[in-house]
């Protein structure tokens, strides 16, 4: 979703200040049993905090804004609930989250993939996007076949690092086979390439401006939040499709609910609205 280079940058800086803290915050959920200002029970939803245009959280009066918080209210008001009550999750805590019941639902910029069907429920994807790796001009690499033998950084519990993987091997730049791995860290070393992983975005865009990653692997319309006139998009480079869904617990009686009101959503343009809402 575009947004000028000023806000961006603005942005940029309001995380930085923030570091991995601001994205880590969790407020107290609410369960389905706790009613709203209506007496009806609020639908509790695991949302980010830091992605522009999509779910950000005013650190001023905690107030959460974008278009999944848009798509949440939407949902809830469609189901019956008395509004919703918002939780911050983060790559490495969302799945968790919601395993546990400490929130409902997940709404934030959550993929489907084969493996995360084995643990969740999805609802038909809302938003279609694509892994794009960023680059620090200064870096003067232009095309995906100069990191070869560089770094790439991604955050931990993103879909970004097998789909990497599996680019190189695609393209004959790599065997795909790990040499070394850091369980803590998660830093996996190929035979002509490195991944490294980070807590948070906010993190792993100081790495890349400190020269620490030669290259940002993330969704695109997460990226935005970081780019400005010192970065650049590689363009031959996109990993298609990384699709957006609601996630409930497996086989919860939520899911079908879910399902079928993101389906009516998507029929009748509502989705459509709210994304050109916040493009």
């Amino acid at each position: 979703m575009d947004h000028s280079v000023t806000r961006r940058k603005a942005c940029r800086l309001a995380i930085s200040a923030a570091g991995a803290t601001l994205a880590a915050v969790v407020l107290p959920a609410c369960s389905n049993s706790t009613s709203g200002m209506s007496g009806k029970a609020r639908l509790n939803v695991g949302v980010r905090s830091d992605i522009v245009g999509f779910s950000e959280r005013n650190p001023n009066n905690g107030k959460y804004y974008g278009f999944e918080i848009d798509l949440a209210n939407e949902l809830a008001n469609r189901l019956g609930y008395g509004g919703c009550s918002f939780t911050s999750v983060t790559p490495e805590t969302r799945e968790e989250m919601l395993s546990s019941g400490k929130v409902d639902c997940l709404i934030a910029c959550y993929s489907i993939s084969d493996e995360r069907k084995k643990l969740f429920d999805f609802s038909a994807a809302y938003y279609t996007d694509s892994v794009i790796l960023v680059v620090e001009n200064t870096s003067l690499i232009q095309s995906f076949s100069q990191l070869k033998g560089g770094t790439i950084g991604t955050v931990s519990g993103t879909n970004a690092a097998p789909q990497l993987a599996a680019k190189f091997l695609e393209l004959g730049l790599s065997d795909g086979i790990p040499r070394q791995q850091d369980a803590k860290s998660g830093n996996i070393d190929y035979d002509t390439w490195h991944l490294s992983q980070y807590a948070s975005y906010a993190e792993l865009s100081h790495a890349l401006e400190a020269g620490d990653v030669d290259a940002m692997a993330t969704d695109g319309a997460i990226a935005k939040t970081y780019l400005d006139g010192e970065r650049t998009v590689l363009p031959d480079f996109g990993i298609n499709p990384q699709r957006y869904a609601v996630a409930t617990q497996k086989g919860s009686e939520l899911s079908p609910k879910i399902a079928a009101e993101v389906r009516s959503t998507l029929k009748d343009k509502t989705i459509d609205t709210l994304i050109q809402k916040w493009n």
